[in-house]
C-alpha cells in the first residue's frame, strides 16, 4: 500500500514538474521543475534497486523517464528489474516488465500526440496569420484601385473644367463685353430692351458655366448615376427594381464601397442567376447607410448560392472582396438565401 501511494504521489509530481509544451525531447532539463523531476526519477529507480517492493514504482518511472529521456533512470530501472528477478522469481518480475513495456508504449504515443497537437496549433496560428495578412493586402489592393480610379476621374474632370473655362468661358466673357458695348451704343427702344434680354441670358449662361466648372473640380462621386450605369445590362435579362436615396455629401470611401459592392453583386447576378427579378436599394438613414441587393432566385442550388458557399470556404473571391470592402468602412455584412440570394450591408455614419 505504501508503494501504491508513493506511485500516485510520484506520478502527480512528475505530471506537474515536466513541461507539457516542450519544443524538443532530450536529456537536457530546461527548468528547475524538470531538474526536480529528473532527479526524482533517478532517486526512485535507485530505491527500487535496494528495496525490492519498490519495483512496483518502476512502470511510472519508465513512463516519465521515456518522456524526459532520462537514460540514467532507465539504466537503474533495468538493474532494479534484475534484482527483482533474483528476489521474486520470473513470474512477478515479468508482470512488472509487461506493465513497464505498456508504460513505454503509452509514453511514446503521448509524446507523439503532444508533438502533433503542437504542430497543429502552429499550423493553425500560421494559417490565421496568413489569412489576416492576405485580407489586409486584399484591402490595400482595393483601396489602391479605388484611389487609381479616383485620380483618373479627377484628372479627366480637371481637364474638362480647364477646357470649358478656357474656351467656352472666355467666349462668353467676350460676348458679354460686346453686349455691354452694344447696350451703350444702342439706347433706343425696342433695340435696347432686346439687347438687355440677350445680356441677361448670357449672364445666366456664364453663371451656369461657373457652377459646372466648380462641380467638375469638386471630388464628388455620383453614386446614383454609377449604379444606374452598372445595372443597365441587367435590364436585358431581369426586371430591375431600384430605390436609390443617398446624398451627395456622403464620404468618398463609403461611396466607393457602395459602388464596389454593387458592382460585385451585379457581376455575380449576371454570371449565375436564373431569376427574373432583382432589387437594388441604397438608402441613407440618420445613423447609417444601407445597401440591399436581392436576387429572387427560387433555385437553392443556383449559381449565386453556390458562389456564396464558395465564399464560406474562402474560394469565392467576389464575395470575399465584398467582405473586405464592408470591413474597410467598418460596416456589417449579412448574406441570406431565403427566397433567393440577398446581400444586406449596413455602414455606420
Amino acid at each position: 500500500m505504501i508503494c501504491i501511494y508513493a506511485a500516485i504521489i510520484f506520478s502527480a509530481l512528475n505530471y506537474y514538474l515536466i513541461r507539457k509544451d516542450k519544443s524538443n525531447y532530450s536529456m537536457k532539463p530546461e527548468s528547475g521543475g524538470e531538474w526536480c523531476a529528473f532527479s526524482l526519477e533517478i532517486i526512485v529507480a535507485g530505491i527500487a534497486i535496494f528495496y525490492a517492493p519498490a519495483v512496483s514504482l518502476l512502470p511510472f518511472v519508465i513512463y516519465d523517464s521515456t518522456r524526459s529521456r532520462n537514460y540514467i533512470a532507465g539504466v537503474l530501472s533495468v538493474i532494479a528489474f534484475v534484482n527483482s528477478f533474483l528476489e521474486y522469481g520470473p513470474y512477478k518480475t515479468m508482470y512488472i516488465i509487461l506493465i513497464s513495456a505498456l508504460a513505454v508504449f503509452l509514453s511514446i504515443n503521448s509524446e507523439r500526440l503532444a508533438i502533433l497537437s503542437r504542430d497543429y496549433r502552429r499550423i493553425r496560428d500560421d494559417s490565421v496569420e496568413k489569412n489576416t495578412k492576405l485580407r489586409s493586402q486584399n484591402m490595400e489592393l482595393l483601396n489602391a484601385r479605388d484611389t487609381e480610379i479616383y485620380n483618373a476621374q479627377l484628372s479627366e474632370r480637371n481637364r474638362i473644367a480647364r477646357e470649358i473655362h478656357d474656351n467656352v468661358g472666355h467666349t462668353l466673357s467676350r460676348a458679354i463685353l460686346q453686349m455691354g458695348a452694344l447696350l451703350a451704343i444702342h439706347r433706343e427702344e425696342p433695340v435696347h430692351s432686346e439687347l438687355e434680354e440677350v445680356r441677361i441670358t448670357l449672364d445666366d449662361a456664364m453663371n451656369n458655366i461657373r457652377s459646372s466648372v466648380h462641380d467638375l473640380h469638386d471630388d464628388s462621386i455620383d453614386v446614383k448615376q454609377n449604379v444606374i450605369q452598372m445595372a443597365a445590362p441587367l435590364n436585358d435579362k431581369f426586371k430591375v427594381h431600384m430605390d436609390l436615396d443617398i446624398g451627395d455629401n456622403t464620404p468618398r470611401p463609403i461611396k466607393y464601397a457602395l459602388i464596389g459592392i454593387t458592382k460585385e453583386c451585379i457581376s455575380n447576378i449576371m454570371k449565375h442567376s436564373a431569376s427574373s427579378d432583382v432589387d437594388i436599394r441604397i438608402n441613407e438613414h440618420p445613423s447609417m447607410y444601407q445597401l440591399i441587393i436581392h436576387d429572387y432566385n427560387e433555385d437553392s442550388e443556383s449559381g449565386a448560392v453556390k458562389s456564396a458557399e464558395k465564399r464560406d470556404t474562402d474560394i469565392g473571391m467576389g464575395l470575399e472582396n465584398i467582405r473586405s470592402r464592408v470591413e474597410s468602412v467598418k460596416g456589417k455584412l449579412n448574406i441570406t438565401k431565403d427566397n433567393g440570394f440577398k446581400v444586406f450591408v449596413t455602414i455606420p455614419k
